[in-house]
């Protein structure tokens, strides 16, 4: 059971792109301490394993579930400096959208440039 629990820490860490320092550093451990709990080498209390949950964003049942069953982990918004993912993609999309308006008013100056000059009478 203690590989299971162990196990299931990492892979609910690494699903939500958290490192082992910035888990470490909530729980007020060492990487090493923590890196420890994750592989197996230590058991956590049922305090740590309360607060490992709570910081992951999961019920601490779930690392006792069984593998058959399916689990739903409830995402919260990523953070990337003092943006979430969201607000990277409105971005990157709204950098597509400006990339083609540019393209259309390149063909637009070049089709201005390419028709005969009017000549005035």
């Amino acid at each position: 059971m203690k590989s299971k629990i162990s196990y299931r820490i990492r892979k609910l860490r690494e699903s939500k792109d958290l490192s082992q320092e910035n888990v470490a550093a909530d729980l007020n451990l060492t990487s090493s301490a923590y890196s420890k709990i994750e592989r197996g080498v230590t058991d956590p209390s049922v305090g740590r394993l309360e607060q490992i949950a709570k910081i992951l964003g999961v019920e601490v049942t779930y690392f006792f579930q069984e593998s058959n069953e399916q689990h739903r982990v409830e995402e919260g918004p990523a953070l990337y400096g003092f943006a979430t993912k969201i607000d990277i993609d409105e971005v990157n999309n709204a950098i597509k959208q400006l990339k083609q308006e540019i393209a259309v008013l390149k063909k637009e100056l070049a089709a201005i440039h390419t028709r005969p000059a009017k000549s005035k009478k």
